[in-house]
Protein backbone atom coordinates (compact mmCIF):
# COMPACT_ATOMS: atom_id res chain seq x y z
CA UNK A 1 0.00 0.00 0.00
CA UNK A 2 2.95 2.26 0.68
CA UNK A 3 4.04 1.99 -2.93
CA UNK A 4 0.51 2.66 -4.15
CA UNK A 5 0.18 5.67 -1.83
CA UNK A 6 2.96 7.14 -1.77
CA UNK A 7 7.93 6.81 -10.83
CA UNK A 8 7.84 8.86 -13.29
CA UNK A 9 7.77 10.08 -16.86
CA UNK A 10 10.79 12.08 -17.87
CA UNK A 11 10.16 15.63 -19.19
CA UNK A 12 10.25 15.81 -23.01
CA UNK A 13 12.14 18.98 -23.95
CA UNK A 14 11.27 20.60 -27.22
CA UNK A 15 13.98 21.40 -29.76
CA UNK A 16 12.58 24.86 -30.39
CA UNK A 17 14.38 27.40 -28.22
CA UNK A 18 11.40 29.72 -27.89
CA UNK A 19 8.99 26.99 -26.77
CA UNK A 20 11.64 25.56 -24.45
CA UNK A 21 12.14 28.96 -22.82
CA UNK A 22 8.42 29.47 -22.31
CA UNK A 23 8.00 25.94 -20.91
CA UNK A 24 10.83 26.44 -18.43
CA UNK A 25 9.44 29.80 -17.35
CA UNK A 26 6.02 28.24 -16.77
CA UNK A 27 7.59 25.40 -14.76
CA UNK A 28 9.51 27.85 -12.60
CA UNK A 29 6.37 29.92 -12.02
CA UNK A 30 4.35 26.81 -11.13
CA UNK A 31 7.01 25.60 -8.71
CA UNK A 32 7.21 29.01 -7.06
CA UNK A 33 3.42 29.20 -6.77
CA UNK A 34 3.14 25.71 -5.26
CA UNK A 35 5.99 26.25 -2.82
CA UNK A 36 4.42 29.55 -1.81
CA UNK A 37 1.07 27.82 -1.29
CA UNK A 38 2.63 25.03 0.77
CA UNK A 39 4.77 27.43 2.80
CA UNK A 40 1.55 28.87 4.18
CA UNK A 41 0.62 25.42 5.48
CA UNK A 42 2.42 25.19 8.80
CA UNK A 43 0.12 22.29 9.68
CA UNK A 44 -2.47 20.30 7.76
CA UNK A 45 -4.94 17.80 9.20
CA UNK A 46 -7.68 15.94 7.37
CA UNK A 47 -9.64 12.76 6.95
CA UNK A 48 -9.39 11.13 3.55
CA UNK A 49 -11.17 8.61 1.38
CA UNK A 50 -9.02 6.61 -1.01
CA UNK A 51 -9.80 4.76 -4.22
CA UNK A 52 -7.13 2.67 -6.00
CA UNK A 53 -7.57 1.57 -9.63
CA UNK A 54 -5.31 -0.16 -12.15
CA UNK A 55 -4.35 0.95 -15.66
CA UNK A 56 -7.69 -0.41 -16.97
CA UNK A 57 -9.59 1.59 -14.33
CA UNK A 58 -10.53 -1.59 -12.45
CA UNK A 59 -11.18 -0.93 -8.77
CA UNK A 60 -8.49 -2.59 -6.64
CA UNK A 61 -9.11 -1.09 -3.23
CA UNK A 62 -11.11 1.45 -1.28
CA UNK A 63 -10.32 2.83 2.14
CA UNK A 64 -10.20 5.80 4.44
CA UNK A 65 -7.88 7.28 7.02
CA UNK A 66 -6.20 10.36 8.41
CA UNK A 67 -3.26 12.54 7.41
CA UNK A 68 -1.36 15.12 9.46
CA UNK A 69 1.48 17.30 8.13
CA UNK A 70 3.64 19.65 10.14
CA UNK A 71 6.38 21.90 8.84
CA UNK A 72 9.16 21.04 8.59
CA UNK A 73 9.53 17.40 7.56
CA UNK A 74 6.90 15.70 9.71
CA UNK A 75 4.13 13.47 8.43
CA UNK A 76 1.59 11.11 9.97
CA UNK A 77 -0.50 8.92 7.67
CA UNK A 78 -2.88 6.20 8.82
CA UNK A 79 -5.06 3.95 6.69
CA UNK A 80 -7.92 2.34 8.56
CA UNK A 81 -8.83 -1.37 8.68
CA UNK A 82 -9.14 -3.71 6.87
CA UNK A 83 -6.04 -2.43 5.02
CA UNK A 84 -4.48 -0.83 8.09
CA UNK A 85 -1.14 0.85 7.50
CA UNK A 86 0.72 3.68 9.24
CA UNK A 87 3.47 5.99 8.01
CA UNK A 88 5.37 8.35 10.30
CA UNK A 89 8.04 10.79 9.14
CA UNK A 90 9.75 12.29 12.19
CA UNK A 91 12.25 14.48 10.32
CA UNK A 92 15.03 11.89 10.20
CA UNK A 93 13.39 8.52 9.63
CA UNK A 94 10.36 7.38 7.67
CA UNK A 95 8.62 4.56 9.56
CA UNK A 96 6.11 2.21 7.96
CA UNK A 97 4.04 -0.03 10.21
CA UNK A 98 2.19 -3.03 8.79
CA UNK A 99 -0.04 -4.53 11.53
CA UNK A 100 -0.99 -7.55 9.40
CA UNK A 101 2.66 -8.54 8.91
CA UNK A 102 3.59 -7.32 12.41
CA UNK A 103 6.52 -5.54 10.80
CA UNK A 104 8.06 -2.07 10.88
CA UNK A 105 10.24 -0.76 8.05
CA UNK A 106 12.59 2.16 8.76
CA UNK A 107 14.33 4.16 6.02
CA UNK A 108 16.24 7.42 5.94
CA UNK A 109 13.70 10.15 5.33
CA UNK A 110 15.98 12.00 2.92
CA UNK A 111 16.34 8.85 0.81
CA UNK A 112 12.58 8.32 0.91
CA UNK A 113 12.06 11.68 -0.81
CA UNK A 114 13.77 10.28 -3.90
CA UNK A 115 10.97 7.72 -4.27
CA UNK A 116 8.06 9.61 -2.77
CA UNK A 117 7.40 13.32 -3.49
CA UNK A 118 4.60 13.16 -0.92
CA UNK A 119 7.31 13.74 1.71
CA UNK A 120 8.20 17.02 0.01
CA UNK A 121 4.88 18.48 1.13
CA UNK A 122 6.35 18.72 4.62
CA UNK A 123 9.13 21.11 3.52
CA UNK A 124 8.55 23.53 0.62
CA UNK A 125 12.13 24.82 0.95
CA UNK A 126 13.85 21.45 0.48
CA UNK A 127 16.39 21.48 -2.37
CA UNK A 128 14.95 18.15 -3.53
CA UNK A 129 12.17 20.15 -5.20
CA UNK A 130 14.67 20.82 -8.00
CA UNK A 131 14.44 17.13 -8.92
CA UNK A 132 10.77 17.52 -9.91
CA UNK A 133 8.98 19.24 -12.76
CA UNK A 134 5.80 21.11 -11.82
CA UNK A 135 2.96 22.46 -13.92
CA UNK A 136 -0.27 24.19 -12.88
CA UNK A 137 -3.73 24.66 -14.37
CA UNK A 138 -6.92 25.79 -12.65
CA UNK A 139 -5.48 25.46 -9.15
CA UNK A 140 -4.24 21.93 -9.85
CA UNK A 141 -0.53 21.16 -9.63
CA UNK A 142 1.07 18.22 -11.44
CA UNK A 143 4.41 17.07 -9.97
CA UNK A 144 6.56 14.64 -11.96
CA UNK A 145 10.10 13.49 -11.15
CA UNK A 146 12.84 14.34 -13.64
CA UNK A 147 14.27 10.86 -13.01
CA UNK A 148 12.54 7.54 -13.68
CA UNK A 149 14.12 5.79 -10.70
CA UNK A 150 11.39 6.49 -8.16
CA UNK A 151 8.21 4.58 -7.42
CA UNK A 152 5.78 7.42 -8.12
CA UNK A 153 5.27 8.60 -11.71
CA UNK A 154 3.03 11.56 -10.96
CA UNK A 155 1.56 13.41 -7.99
CA UNK A 156 -1.39 15.76 -8.53
CA UNK A 157 -2.46 18.25 -5.85
CA UNK A 158 -5.82 20.03 -6.11
CA UNK A 159 -6.64 23.19 -4.17
CA UNK A 160 -9.88 25.00 -3.45
CA UNK A 161 -8.64 28.47 -2.64
CA UNK A 162 -5.96 27.93 0.00
CA UNK A 163 -7.27 24.48 0.99
CA UNK A 164 -5.65 21.27 -0.24
CA UNK A 165 -8.76 19.23 -1.09
CA UNK A 166 -7.58 16.28 -3.19
CA UNK A 167 -4.53 14.31 -4.23
CA UNK A 168 -3.85 11.79 -6.97
CA UNK A 169 -0.86 9.43 -7.00
CA UNK A 170 0.12 7.46 -10.11
CA UNK A 171 2.82 4.81 -9.78
CA UNK A 172 5.13 3.23 -12.33
CA UNK A 173 2.61 0.48 -13.13
CA UNK A 174 -0.04 3.15 -13.79
CA UNK A 175 -2.01 2.26 -10.70
CA UNK A 176 -3.92 5.34 -9.61
CA UNK A 177 -4.69 6.29 -6.01
CA UNK A 178 -7.28 9.07 -5.67
CA UNK A 179 -7.67 10.76 -2.31
CA UNK A 180 -10.32 13.27 -1.32
CA UNK A 181 -9.83 15.25 1.90
CA UNK A 182 -12.60 16.24 4.33
CA UNK A 183 -12.73 17.76 7.82
CA UNK A 184 -9.74 19.88 6.77
CA UNK A 185 -7.88 21.86 9.42
CA UNK A 186 -5.02 24.09 8.33
CA UNK A 187 -2.54 25.91 10.57
CA UNK A 188 -4.06 24.60 13.79
CA UNK A 189 -2.23 22.96 16.69
CA UNK A 190 -1.49 19.28 16.13
CA UNK A 191 -0.56 16.51 18.54
CA UNK A 192 3.24 16.36 18.36
CA UNK A 193 3.16 12.84 19.76
CA UNK A 194 1.95 11.64 16.35
CA UNK A 195 5.45 12.18 14.97
CA UNK A 196 7.19 10.13 17.68
CA UNK A 197 7.26 6.52 16.55
CA UNK A 198 7.56 3.65 19.03
CA UNK A 199 7.93 0.11 17.72
CA UNK A 200 5.09 -2.01 19.14
CA UNK A 201 6.01 -5.03 21.23
CA UNK A 202 6.39 -8.18 19.18
CA UNK A 203 6.89 -6.38 15.85
CA UNK A 204 9.90 -7.15 13.66
CA UNK A 205 12.07 -4.21 12.60
CA UNK A 206 13.44 -4.11 9.05
CA UNK A 207 15.98 -1.31 9.44
CA UNK A 208 17.00 -0.04 6.01
CA UNK A 209 18.57 3.19 7.25
CA UNK A 210 22.06 3.93 6.00
CA UNK A 211 24.46 4.51 8.94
Amino acid sequence: MFRKTLTIARWLLTSLLLVHTVSMAQAIDAQHLLKQRLSQLKTFQAKFSQRVTDAQNTLLQEGDGNIVLQYPNQLYWSLNAPNENILVADGQTLWQLDPFMEQVVAVNQKAAIDNNPLILLTNPQDKAWDEYAISEHNNQFVITPKSQQGEIAKLVLSFDGANLVAMQIIDGQQQVSDLVFTAIKQNQIVDKALFTFIIPDGFELDDQRIP
